[in-house]
């Protein structure tokens, strides 16, 4: 699959998004009130103030409750403590422990959620259908300037087909990669430089160094040697499972599907590319090399053994992995830490995987629930988060704890990053971390975007980013001739959208949910065949009991969601 192009820059990203949050109903992502044939908002001083003026906010204390599956996030830190001096606002974190699915459901059922309700854009609209979250636009008009200032061009992205927007998430002002980023596959550091540090690309190369390393070193620390490690006993069995195939053939990540240049979409994991990932890793398991105790543990069991020093390789997307690697080198294992690079299935793949899109719409939503009591507090809280003050404080944190102003310009304080190198817990500690507001903390604008100061709304640049690393990670890079893992990438990419940022058609949900079991049942049988006619034999099981499953109605369904997108594209020009 390769991407479809798209009209350039931003502008066509900008319209296609539009659309995808047309297509998304409630709101993939958002709002309240029919969209008018006018040009987007502008972020213009002049447009501000000509709108009408809000009161004097409410900075009374109270206390809002939301969801969140992450067990560290605590409200008593010096940064969240300035928030609710601002706001008055301070949250009660609701913690899902489980199948956060699960659990968004029974609350649906009972009609008992959180005041701040955070989903993704298939259950938004479920929520939107049953009332169990209310339309913001009235509410943005009235306590929301920073919130239409941040979004500016791209604020109808928030608006449904009827033009109500329902979600807010972070929006992507800056037009370059964030220096921060980094590839998918994992290869400990002591691998490389046994081998020579050589070049990988392919997985072929990837099962080449591996296993000469756990020939040479069957145990670490008396520990038996995994050279691949994966995890399926939880919902994050898709990022070991299918995301490899997406990005080891240079794809833009659609989640379970591809898309063609003709705009078809397709169920990946029944794809030829699979099947020869799959093959892959089961030659892996037949030689020793692949965790069996994969298909039990789920990402929190994988964490725990990467954090041993005794997993050689993995599909691990940096957030997933980031703890365990400071975990290693606070315990003097950095030689254990890891190079993140891109993995190819073979040397031909042209890659378009590093792709961006102008908000975060999708996951990590916020929604005001029909339950809470006072949605205005919420929204100038959220308006808050959004405005220039409150983007210094969430992601540079305090003047003279956090950063300094050298010069004119804020200036991280080098312990902090340093900090950040091997304490897991320091993020947490000082408040930068909450709950998702898509693909940032805190409603963050992106990395490289600058605010009305001249300076940048966050403190990652390479320079920056670099500063923190180890001297062994330096080093390793050095070898291969970059500053930082985002030098392995290929260019960014805008494109219009991503398939999953679109709500699901409803009329494949049975269907997809039977696949997705059936998938998840027959993996480890697959995998774990003794022979290629074993191998051959599962594949085809599972391939034709998912296509009994409804494949192709899924399919077809997704095709014609995927279509009406791209073909609405240049009407959604003018919303």
């Amino acid at each position: 699959m390769s991407i479809r192009k798209f009209k350039q820059g931003w502008i066509a990203s900008l319209a296609l998004i539009m659309i995808a949050v047309l297509f998304v109903g409630c709101s993939n992502n958002e709002g309240n009130g029919t969209p008018e044939a006018s040009a987007p908002p502008s972020a213009s001083a002049s447009e501000s103030a000509s709108a009408p003026e809000a009161s004097a906010p409410d900075l009374s204390p109270i206390e809002f409750s939301i969801n969140t599956s992450d067990d560290k996030l605590k409200w008593d830190t010096p940064i969240n403590k300035v928030i609710t001096e601002k706001t008055g606002v301070s949250l009660k974190y609701d913690l899902t422990v489980g199948d956060q699915f699960q659990r968004w459901d029974l609350w649906l059922a009972s009609k008992d959620y959180p005041d701040i309700v955070v989903l993704d854009a298939k259950y938004t609209l479920r929520y939107k259908e049953a009332g169990a979250i209310v339309p913001l636009n009235d509410l943005i008009d009235q306590y929301g300037p920073n919130i239409k200032e941040k979004y500016g061009e791209y604020y109808n992205l928030l608006k449904d087909e009827n033009g109500d927007i329902y979600s807010l998430y972070s929006v992507q002002k800056s037009k370059e990669a964030s220096p921060d980023t980094m590839a998918n596959f994992i290869v400990q550091y002591d691998v490389l430089k046994e081998a020579g540090y050589p070049e990988i690309k392919t997985l072929d190369q990837l099962y080449e160094v591996i296993k000469a390393y756990k020939d040479k070193h069957p145990q670490i620390d008396g520990k038996d040697t995994i050279g691949f490690g994966a995890y399926m006993a939880g919902w994050t069995m898709k990022h070991a499972f299918n995301n490899p195939i997406i990005f080891g053939n240079g794809w833009a990540d659609h989640g379970n599907f591809q898309i063609s240049d003709a705009d078809d979409v397709t169920y990946n994991p029944i794809s030829e590319q699979t099947k020869t990932y799959y093959q892959f890793l089961n030659r892996l398991l037949n030689e020793g090399l692949f965790d069996k105790e994969a298909f039990s543990m789920d990402e929190k069991a994988f964490q725990a053994k990467v954090a041993q020093g005794r997993v050689l390789a993995a599909y691990a997307p940096g957030w997933l992995v980031g703890d365990s690697e400071k975990a290693l080198r606070a315990a003097g294992m950095p030689e254990r830490a890891y190079a993140h690079i891109p993995i190819y299935f073979d040397a031909n793949v042209v890659d378009h995987s590093n792709a961006t899109t102008p908000t975060s719409a999708g996951n990590y939503q916020w929604n005001i629930s029909s339950k809470a009591k006072n949605p205005e507090r919420i929204i100038q809280f959220i308006d808050y988060l959004f405005s220039d003050e409150a983007q210094v404080l969430t992601q540079w944190g305090i003047e003279g704890e956090d950063y300094t102003i050298e010069g004119g310009n804020r200036t991280i304080n080098p312990d902090l990053v340093a900090k950040r190198m091997t304490d897991i817990n320091i993020d947490y500690d000082r408040g930068f971390k909450s709950v998702g507001t898509g693909n940032t903390y805190w409603f963050g604008i992106g990395n490289g975007a600058k605010l009305a100061d001249g300076d940048y709304a966050t403190p990652l640049t390479k320079d920056v980013i670099s500063s923190g690393y180890d001297d062994m990670t330096k080093e390793v890079l050095a070898k291969y001739g970059k500053q930082v893992w985002a030098d392995f990438l290929a260019p960014v990419e805008y494109i219009p959208g991503f398939l999953w940022q679109l709500t699901p058609p409803e009329e494949t949900k049975a269907e997809e949910q039977k696949i997705d079991d059936t998938w998840r049942k027959n993996i480890p049988k697959v995998i774990m065949a003794k022979d290629a006619d074993g191998f051959e034999k599962a594949w085809n099981t599972m391939k034709s009991e998912i296509e009994k499953a409804g494949v192709e109605k899924v399919n077809a369904a997704y095709t014609s969601l995927w279509k009406n997108f791209s073909d609405n594209y240049d009407k959604m020009l003018g919303q």
